[in-house]
């Protein structure tokens, strides 16, 4: 697995934590409402296969949403080291942050990666339009003058948490959008997306989770199972380049994140959860 899909993937999780014109949906206004919190979650490795060459992992994720009223905003910050067979370490950690107007017209992202404590990728850029889902040009200023074009259509992340939620309260059983989050050069990306009942509710680590969230102080809600296969655009490979299960509740809330690389997988736990206080708007 390219350490940058690696990346990208690891970002692009709580990326799309996240109504726009042209994104099929015409979702009444305060339909799905986004829960601004912190969360912790541990990372372990679920599988990998004998060619991977991956015999252990072991990490953390520190999460946070927030709602400014006319904005939300993000972060994510991971800490990954990947054990090998032959005793190899690799140590990874990656720092993600965005923010995103409510009117689907602007958007700004960076992000910094870093492997064994060498710094070997920054990006930084905004997207501006006129009209949301209208084709834009994402503007890099690390690196400088990197411009991706963003076709019609295309969702920040937040929007698209909004709408694959409430695809998954209408019953919708698979969801397809182009997402832009400038979490990789790969961007943007078609996220297919199938949604179906939590069957992990019952089981002991579902319980824990919900454990967690109830310790927090949040009330309990419909959860649902969604897996995205994540292509890049401009790619004509019939395979996704990663895939991602995550048992979303209806607040946006990510109750377990299960990743799939191809020849490993990785799970990731929550740890705590905390509420983050809502503006007066």
């Amino acid at each position: 697995m390219p350490q940058t899909s690696l990346r990208g993937s690891l970002c692009l999780m709580f990326a799309v934590a996240a109504l726009g014109v042209g994104s099929g949906f015409a979702v009444p206004a305060g339909a799905v409402e986004l829960a601004p919190h912190r969360a912790l979650y541990k990372m372990k490795l679920a599988s990998a296969s004998r060619g991977s060459g991956v015999s252990g992992a072991r990490g953390s994720m520190v999460y946070s949403f927030s709602d400014s009223c006319d904005a939300w905003a993000s972060e994510t910050n991971v800490k990954l080291n990947l054990l090998y067979g032959e005793g190899d370490e690799v140590s990874t950690a990656w720092s993600f942050a965005s923010w995103e107007s409510k009117d689907g017209k602007s958007y700004r992202f960076r992000i910094r990666h870093s492997r064994d404590g060498a710094v070997v990728e920054s990006l930084k850029g905004t997207v501006k339009r006129g009209k949301p889902g209208s084709a834009a040009r994402a503007k890099f200023s690390e690196p400088a003058d990197k411009v991706i074009e963003l076709p019609a259509g295309t969702l920040f992340p937040t929007r698209h948490l909004i709408d694959l939620i409430e695809a998954s309260q209408g019953g919708t059983p698979v969801f397809s959008r182009t997402v832009f989050d400038g979490a990789s050069l790969d961007n943007p990306y078609e996220i297919n997306a199938i949604i179906t009942r939590d069957k992990g509710a019952a089981s002991a680590r579902g319980k824990s989770a919900a454990g967690k969230i109830a310790a927090a102080g949040l009330a309990e809600m419909p959860t649902k199972h969604v897996r995205m296969a994540f292509f890049p655009t401009r790619s004509r490979k019939a395979e996704p380049e990663f895939e991602l299960g995550v048992d979303y509740r209806a607040d946006g809330v990510a109750r377990m994140i299960h990743q799939d690389f191809g020849d490993f997988k990785i799970d990731l736990l929550p740890d705590k959860f905390e509420p983050i206080e809502k503006p007066d708007c």
